[in-house]
């Protein structure tokens, strides 16, 4: 008999409309740089879990003000969340470079989860297990996090920042290939936010990755569903409509991301005006006159063909007189 697999909403309207949540005693990624949207996603789905009364035991990296400061943004009251018990909490201060055991440190978190009747695992950032030295260490390190992980049955959400070296960009990939959900969160310097599905079990035919859509924050409500999925940004920083980008393609299809918004719009005023100019055919070159110095030459050459006769008929009676 084969084992049903089952999803759960995570909070992103966006992802649970699309692919109904995540996978339940699974791996989840959230994927990005710092201040991007991984944060505010990390929020959202901690904020969506406290609603449905699913008990969490959180592991964060940071300090616990800076982690209810975070969490305060997106509408998610961390310490009234572990005061009546939906959140049970431990902080691991992380030092860079820092590689802990993977088994016996995530078997430690395990237990503490069932102690506390723990459903949902969110780790704040995975980097102390999986840095990796040498490089080559990658692959069997990010399969044993992943799989020891996936033995507790644990719904697990897990942060992990973008790669900057070498080793980091290899535990990317890895993760990639072995995580059921990836996605990675970025934000253009306009300000809006876009989620990309990177990896995702069991995928439908009609769906293909990276899946791209736009996602819309609201302060101390997180992300929420008010983007149609089809919507592409303005230089405004607004989101245009699927109805109003058929109006008008050439706004929606020229537009750059991180662009200056009055050079933009100038820019796209200039092209709209040449694409849309028809080009007035060049009118044909005007008769040229003839000119009338040929009349001028003809009289002037008969006048003094005239005269030469006048001459010599005069000199010729002349002669014959005499």
């Amino acid at each position: 008999m084969t084992k049903r697999i089952m999803k759960v909403p995570i909070g992103i309207p966006a992802l649970d409309d699309k692919f109904s949540g995540i996978y339940v005693g699974h791996v989840t990624f959230l994927m990005g740089a710092s201040n991007e949207g991984r944060e505010v996603a990390a929020g959202t789905i901690l904020n969506s879990y406290y609603r449905l009364e699913e008990q969490v035991l959180a592991v964060f990296t940071e300090s616990k003000d800076y982690v209810t400061l975070r969490a305060r943004e997106v509408g998610y009251d961390l310490e009234k969340a572990t005061e009546i018990g939906a959140l049970s909490a431990l902080y691991h201060a992380y030092k860079p470079g820092e590689a802990l055991p993977v088994r016996e440190s995530i078997e430690e978190i395990i237990a503490e989860a069932h102690r506390v009747s723990a459903s949902v695992l969110f780790i704040q950032d995975a980097r102390p297990w999986l840095e990796v030295h040498p490089v080559s260490a990658a692959p069997e390190r990010v399969a044993e996090f992943i799989s020891t992980l996936e033995e507790s049955g644990l719904t697990t959400i897990v942060a992990l920042p973008e790669p900057v070296s070498a080793a980091a960009k290899t535990v990317w990939g890895e993760v990639l290939n072995r995580s059921s959900v990836a996605i990675q969160f970025h934000r253009d310097r306009l300000g809006n936010y876009f989620m990309k599905v990177l990896a995702y079990m069991g995928l439908t035919a009609n769906v293909r990755l990276p899946y791209e859509m736009p996602l819309k924050f609201v302060p101390r409500e997180g992300f929420v569903k008010d983007v149609e999925p089809e919507a592409v940004p303005t230089s405004s920083g607004e989101f245009l409509a699927s109805a109003e980008r058929k109006e008008a393609p050439e706004a929606a299809e020229s537009f750059s991301h991180g662009a200056d918004p009055v050079i933009m719009d100038m820019t796209q005023s200039i092209l709209g005006q040449i694409s849309h100019s028809v080009p007035q055919p060049k009118p044909s070159p005007a008769p040229v006159p003839e000119r009338s110095d040929r009349a001028k030459f003809s009289f002037a050459a008969a006048e003094t063909e005239t005269k030469k006769r006048a001459k010599y008929s005069f000199a010729t009676a002349m002669k014959e007189e005499d």
